[in-house]
């Protein structure tokens, strides 16, 4: 039998964004709007659990701006406790919006949360099956990243899967910023058994072999 994993992708969570765009909504519901952030974070957590997933990943925009707020941090940090006291880890990717570069008060998180550095990284992870996987990615420095780093997405041998977390703009598309931008056929010469990508805030397949995939929360089986 061939070896599994599972795992949740998720993106653009904009944790505690003020929602600006919908300042015209009644107060009642524009604080239960800005207060949904939080609560998509929570059931991914849970579903993480409930469905003893492998690891988390969060492919980028995690948080709304490049200043962080605290009650965002504190959020995260808790939803993350939860999934160390189980043995999930977390991949995290920071995209335009929260980028490195930003001025923040900064709260040390659990060491099940792994943050790429601003040039592209090769994690090797191995699950409790005895699974090795090669996650590959890396996080914004500033908020205007518009090289085209999926060039340094390079596969390293010797795992049973490989996922590439990419938070940047498909050229087969005229949507959001076009940061950190590719084509699907570069993504598919990588030879990658997964891309998780974030940045367009809805879901869309760009390809199902392998999956290629834009979604804000996912949960994924690959055998």
């Amino acid at each position: 039998m061939g070896k599994i994993i599972t795992f949740i992708h998720a993106a653009d969570l904009h944790l505690d964004s003020p929602m600006i765009g919908l300042k015209h909504l009644p107060e009642k519901l524009l604080a239960r709007m800005r207060e949904s952030t939080f609560q998509a974070l929570r059931k991914i957590t849970a579903l993480a659990i409930q469905n003893r997933v492998d690891f988390v990943i969060f492919a980028g925009d995690l948080y709304d701006g490049e200043d962080r707020s605290l009650r965002a941090q504190s959020i995260f940090r808790t939803e993350m406790l939860k999934l160390a006291a189980e043995g999930i880890p977390a991949f995290v990717v920071h995209g335009n919006h929260d980028h490195l570069n930003g001025s923040w008060v900064n709260l040390e998180l659990p060491e099940n949360v792994h943050i790429f550095p601003t040039e592209v990284e090769t994690k090797v992870f191995k699950t409790g099956n005895d699974a090795t996987v090669h996650l590959y990615g890396f996080s914004y420095p500033t908020r205007h990243v518009i090289e085209r780093k999926i060039d340094g997405y390079t596969r390293m041998e010797g795992a049973d899967f490989h996922i590439g977390i990419l938070h940047g703009h498909d050229e087969g598309s005229s949507e959001h910023g076009k940061y950190a931008p590719f084509s699907v056929k570069e993504l598919l010469e990588k030879q990658f058994d997964y891309w998780a990508l974030g940045h367009i805030h809805k879901r869309a397949v760009l390809t199902e072999d392998p999956p290629i995939i834009f979604w804000s929360h996912w949960f994924v089986k690959l055998a």
